[in-house]
């Protein structure tokens, strides 16, 4: 019960509900938290990628509660980040905490009124996401989304196909977290406390967005002075990608500039909280090798 009360204070005043799977399989239930009291700033969709069509969940459910879980993610890492000694050093360098906590604050957005936490950054609002393929990137098979972010178009994030393989956290119109048949569109603590480490498993569709927003220049790149991007090397390899990479891998000085740093970052704090598990290092070869990329590293 004390975990349960700690974890409803996350977010400042956020509403919490307090339900079993398919969040955690430990004794304690697991707690979603989530903001009911207002409309926050969000990507828009439209009709031609995302019908609203029969049966649900549909796309649509899917990319709507995905918005739901980036925040999610960016609420719990700014509840613990001041005070987290053990996952925080694994992703970057203690003297650059605050500007960490600076770009999850850029995305969550702030609200003069005590009893809406968060709006949601209104820039975030600016974002269209669709399917179609503009940019032929979703072709190769290991991509899940990209971003579009030109000063002549309109900030897009594409999403292919196998980012509707990733699951949700948060509840999916049409899909109760009870039954063991709607179970399958859920992240869950069992995969991922019998693998034991930071993984591929962790990983969800609002985790793709999360990405994403770091991507967007406008939102975040005032924080550091330079783009969040995805670190390659000299030869144009993609050093940045994937737990293995970014966890005490790739050199802490390039991490505030690397997206995925902050995404797994976030979702191995999400995770170390609804599962109540340390989890061990990435396993090269293992735990980045994730099937729904044709077991390769994705990439966003």
């Amino acid at each position: 019960m004390t975990r349960v009360i700690l974890l409803c204070l996350l977010a400042v005043s956020f509403i919490c509900n307090v339900s079993s799977a398919p969040l955690s399989t430990s004794p304690n239930p697991a707690v979603t938290v989530h903001n009911a009291l207002l409309k926050r700033a969000e990507p828009g969709t439209g009709d031609d990628d995302f019908p609203d069509t029969e049966p649900h969940p549909n796309k649509l459910d899917q990319v709507e509660t995905a918005f739901n879980d980036a925040f999610e993610l960016a609420a719990y890492v700014l509840n613990s980040i001041d005070d987290d000694i053990d996952i925080f050093p694994h992703y970057f360098n203690g003297g650059d905490r605050a500007g960490v906590k600076n770009v999850f604050l850029a995305i969550f957005g702030t609200t003069s009124i005590p009893e809406n936490p968060s709006t949601g950054n209104d820039l975030l609002a600016n974002i269209h996401v669709q399917r179609k393929d503009t940019e032929g990137q979703c072709k190769n098979g290991r991509t899940l989304a990209y971003m579009h972010d030109g000063e002549i178009k309109k900030p897009t994030i594409v999403l292919c196909d196998n980012a509707f393989k990733k699951k949700a956290v948060t509840a999916l119109k049409g899909a109760d977290p009870q039954k063991d048949e709607d179970k399958k569109w859920y992240a869950s603590c069992e995969p991922l406390t019998k693998n034991g480490h930071v993984s591929y498993l962790m990983n969800t569709l609002g985790a793709t967005l999360l990405h994403e927003y770091l991507h967007f220049d406008g939102l975040v790149q005032s924080v550091f002075g330079a783009p969040i991007i995805d670190q390659d090397n000299p030869k144009g390899e993609p050093i940045g990608y994937g737990p293995v990479q970014v966890y005490d891998k790739l050199s802490k000085d390039l991490a505030p500039f690397n997206a995925d740093s902050y995404t797994y970052y976030a979702l191995h704090n999400l995770w170390h909280v609804l599962c109540q598990k340390d989890f061990a290092a990435p396993r090269a070869g293992i735990d980045d090798a994730d099937p729904d990329c044709g077991k390769q590293v994705c990439s966003s």
